[in-house]
């Protein structure tokens, strides 16, 4: 019990500190100069639907979607090669303030009745990109299991916890005058193994991520 309650406070503690740098932050804000917003290189509509072998279709959202994620560009797709599917989503934020930031995919997909299963942090190596860290993480709906592989990405940093995303914003927005984000997720239906649901998405990183590039801002 004693364990229990020290490991209590410092979090206590932890949780009080981050709530009174962000407050710091947002008086900061209101007393200085800010870049509003950060385009991206390339409109995310540009983005192609053929690529690489992979055909891709257009998946819009709704307006009652589009009000809850306030992003400044999104694209949302399915992509086959052959019998492989995968979806890409981009939520792309120009500047991040009160009331519009990226929403965790840790409660948007219980929000949708995903249940997750597993969870891990991965690293992987792609050319022209360098090595990028994310989430790999099971979820299932019914009888249905989907792989998902996520990361937040702020000026060439790959984030993979909601915590160091506040961080990020902060810093950024100490240093640079910006904090533009952007949350990138793929996934697949898992059909036989993980390892194979996982394989796919790694290729379909290796091909569309090196593309990527040429769209989120310096």
């Amino acid at each position: 019990m004693l364990e229990e309650k020290i490991i209590q406070n410092i979090m206590n503690k932890r949780i009080l500190i981050f709530s009174l740098v962000l407050v710091l932050f947002a008086l900061y804000m209101k007393m200085f100069s800010f870049q509003e917003t950060v385009p991206l290189k390339r409109q995310l509509d540009e983005f192609p639907l053929h690529w690489k072998g992979w055909e891709g279709n257009i998946f819009n959202f709704d307006e009652k979607t589009l009000s809850v994620l306030r992003v400044s560009e999104y694209l949302s797709r399915n992509y086959m090669k052959g019998s492989d599917r995968i979806n890409l989503y981009i939520g792309y934020y120009g500047s991040q303030r009160e009331g519009i930031q990226i929403h965790s995919p840790k409660h948007c997909l219980p929000g949708s009745g995903w249940f997750k299963l597993s969870e891990r942090d991965r690293s992987l190596d792609i050319e022209r990109v360098g090595k990028i860290t994310f989430v790999e993480a099971l979820y299932q709906k019914g009888t249905e299991k989907e792989l998902f592989i996520y990361w937040y990405e702020m000026k060439n940093a790959y984030i993979t916890d909601d915590y160091m995303l506040k961080w990020y914003m902060i810093l950024n927005s100490l240093k640079y005058r910006r904090n533009e984000a952007a949350f990138i997720r793929f996934s697949t239906p898992v059909k036989t193994s993980i390892e194979e649901s996982s394989y796919l998405i790694e290729n379909a990183m290796r091909d569309f991520l090196p593309l990527l590039k040429d769209y989120m801002p310096d």
